[in-house]
């Protein structure tokens, strides 16, 4: 090679390897298909996730089932009722309050405890005061009457059925004796467990009676005649236990 020519190209390739190392770095760019969008699925994938809390089911209460209709006897089951206690009744203890009033001003008031004996045919009504302090005594077997004081001494003996006729609410007294009182009258169903009895011969009055729900024994009694009422009401009452043979003191043997 000339000479000359061999200077002239080294020259040349200094100046271009001093030209590339003079000349600034350039960033390394990668491919396209390498570098991927950023989307909001990706942010949500990176951001923190919350700590997820269990699921609490609330127990249910269990629907509660209609209770059964009580089952309501028919009036003439009611009657019924009443007759088989008036006929199994062998012993009755029971406090009365009995109001009697005109034209609906009250005009006496008493309490006190009754005593009834089926077996022996034996009665007797304990008129108390306002403090429950004895006031009289009548005891009866159904034909004879007598009447006691406070102390237990005898101020009257009469028969049964005249004083018996001048009592307000005879059927008070008549325990043992209610199936012919029914016999005797027109039952009329007033509502349920009240019936109004009316005599079906003689003197005109209503004799109304309010029996339990629980066994259809009475609790009340009201005879109202021509604006006088007459009510007794029966409270604490025992059924068929037996009573000490001192109750009727011994009167009638």
């Amino acid at each position: 090679m000339n000479p000359s020519i061999s200077k002239g190209l080294s020259g040349v390739m200094g100046l271009m390897l001093l030209a590339a190392c003079s000349a600034p770095a350039r960033a390394v760019q990668t491919p396209a298909q390498d570098q991927q969008p950023v989307t909001p699925a990706m942010v949500e994938n990176t951001a923190p996730k919350s700590e997820e809390k269990p699921i609490v089911q609330m127990a249910q209460k269990p629907i509660a089932k209609p209770k059964p209709k009580a089952y309501v006897p028919s009036p003439d089951e009611v009657i019924e009722r009443l007759k088989a206690w008036d006929k199994n009744l062998l012993f009755l203890k029971t406090a009365f309050t009995q109001v009697t009033s005109y034209d609906g001003i009250e005009i006496s008031r008493s309490h006190g405890t009754l005593f009834y004996d089926k077996d022996r045919h034996l009665l007797r009504l304990d008129t108390l005061g306002a403090s429950d302090e004895m006031v009289q005594s009548a005891v009866t077997d159904k034909k004879d009457l007598v009447i006691l004081d406070d102390a237990g001494r005898t101020v009257l003996k009469t028969s049964w059925k005249v004083w018996q006729e001048n009592q307000p609410n005879q059927a008070l007294f008549d325990f043992g004796n209610y199936t012919a009182l029914l016999e005797r009258h027109h039952v009329k169903a007033v509502r349920p467990n009240y019936f109004a009895l009316t005599p079906k011969t003689g003197e005109t009055y209503t004799l109304y009676l309010t029996l339990s729900p629980e066994d259809s024994f009475p609790t009340s009694l009201k005879l109202e005649s021509d604006g006088m009422s007459t009510q007794a009401d029966l409270t604490n009452t025992q059924k068929n236990t037996p009573l000490s043979k001192t109750v009727f003191g011994g009167i009638f043997k």
